[in-house]
C-alpha cells in the first residue's frame, strides 16, 4: 500500500489574492480520486503546487512516511507524476516520447518496455500510430492519449492528470478512465484526476470539490 502525503498547501497570486488555503491531501492506494469545481477555481493550481512546478507554499511532501524536502522534487516527482493538461510532446517520433523519460537518473531502476507501449497505445485506439510517427502530426485528442500512454508506462506510485479525458469521444474517455481505474488497483496506486464530468466523478474512490481555495467532500458541501 502506498501512502501519499502533501501539505498544507497553500498558494497566492502576485496580486495578493488566496488561490490555495490550507491544503492536505492524504491518499492511501489503491486509489482513483477526481478533483472537481468551477472553471478558475485553483485545480490545476493544485496538482502544479503538488509536484513542484509553482511557487506554493507546500509544508511537507510524503510518500510511505520518506519526506521530500525542496532539494528532491526530481526524485519526488518521478514517484509523483502530473500529465499536464496541454499534453505537451516533445519533438520527435511517438518512440522518442514515450522513452525519453528513462534516461533520466530518476529512472532508475525502470527500463522502457516497447512491447509494453504498443500494447497501450492500442488500449487507447492508437494502434494505427506507429512509433516512428512524428507527434507534429498527431491531434490534441492523440496527444492526450499518448500523454496517458506515457504516464502508465512510467508506473509511478502517485499518477496525477490534469483533464486526461479532454477532448475524447465518449466511449473514448469511458475506456481511458476505465485505463486509470484498472492501473490504480493492478499497481496498487493512488491516481489523482481533475474531472469536470460526474458520471466519472461518481466512480472514484475518492471526491472532491475545490470551492473558496479550500479543499471539500461534494456530499458534505
Amino acid at each position: 500500500m502506498t501512502v501519499f502525503e502533501c501539505g498544507p498547501i497553500d498558494y497566492s497570486t502576485d496580486k495578493g489574492d488566496r488561490v490555495l488555503n490550507n491544503i492536505q491531501l492524504k491518499l492511501s492506494s489503491p486509489c482513483l480520486a477526481v478533483i472537481s469545481g468551477p472553471s478558475g477555481c485553483g485545480k490545476t493550481t493544485l496538482l502544479r503546487a503538488v509536484a513542484g512546478l509553482n511557487r506554493a507554499q507546500v509544508k511537507t511532501r510524503k510518500i510511505d512516511g520518506q519526506v521530500f524536502p525542496p532539494g528532491t522534487l526530481p526524485l519526488w516527482r518521478s514517484r509523483v507524476t502530473l500529465m499536464l493538461q496541454d499534453a505537451p510532446c516533445i519533438q520527435g517520433t511517438v518512440l522518442q516520447n514515450l522513452s525519453f523519460p528513462y534516461g533520466f537518473k530518476a529512472a532508475q531502476p525502470r527500463i522502457f518496455q516497447e512491447k509494453r507501449a504498443a500494447k497501450l497505445l492500442q488500449a487507447v485506439n492508437l494502434g494505427h500510430i506507429t512509433m516512428d510517427t512524428n507527434t507534429s502530426t498527431l491531434s490534441g485528442g492523440e496527444r492526450h492519449r499518448l500523454a496517458l500512454v506515457r504516464g502508465l508506462l512510467w508506473a509511478p506510485p502517485v499518477l496525477m492528470a490534469d483533464e486526461p479525458l479532454s477532448g475524447l469521444e465518449p466511449e473514448l474517455a469511458d475506456s481511458c478512465f476505465e485505463l486509470l481505474m484498472d492501473y490504480s488497483r493492478k499497481a496498487d496506486a493512488v491516481v489523482i484526476c481533475v474531472l469536470h464530468e460526474e458520471k466519472f466523478s461518481e466512480k472514484a474512490d475518492k471526491r472532491f470539490k475545490i470551492e473558496h481555495g479550500t479543499l471539500h467532500i461534494p456530499d458534505t458541501v
